[in-house]
């Protein structure tokens, strides 16, 4: 075997494992985006012990970078805004990283803004500060509007 053969070799088998880990990161990939999408869009997980509400979508003045769902279930808590680490993930171009989190403490859910440009609304009133949450109110961040359902 000549030192050209065997150097092929070694590139030849460098190669075949770069293909398979290449191959074996798209899987992961794929995997996790559809772990991460299932985790809240089943409106019957099991979320024993937990506090549920929703935010459904009631209007949207701009176009969205995807389609809006019609309610976006919260379990315990949810982080809102652009990041695909958020919990409630809104690809609109109004809308932060990080826009708002929603959670439920002590027999009440609260919202928060967490620093977003363009600001957050509920009733029509821009808050800056924690807010309690009632059934019924209406979320603004960004153009799209919600209503909060328990």
């Amino acid at each position: 075997m000549t030192f050209y053969n065997l150097l092929s070799s070694i590139f030849s088998y460098i190669f075949t494992l770069i293909i398979y880990l290449f191959i074996f990161g798209v899987i992961r990939l794929i995997y996790l985006d559809v772990k991460k999408m299932s985790r809240f869009d089943d409106e019957r997980v099991n979320v024993s012990g937990l506090e549920t509400a929703s935010l459904k979508t009631i209007q949207s003045r701009s176009h969205a970078e995807n389609e809006l769902k019609k309610r976006y279930m919260i379990y315990g808590q949810a982080t809102v805004g652009r990041n695909k680490s958020c919990d409630v993930v809104l690809r609109e171009k109004y809308i932060s990283g990080e826009h708002i989190r929603i959670w439920y403490e002590k027999g009440e859910w609260y919202l928060e803004d967490l620093g977003s440009r363009n600001g957050t609304y509920i009733n029509g009133q821009r808050i800056r500060n924690t807010v309690l949450l009632d059934a019924q109110d209406e979320i603004a961040v960004g153009e799209l509007h919600f209503l909060f359902e328990l």
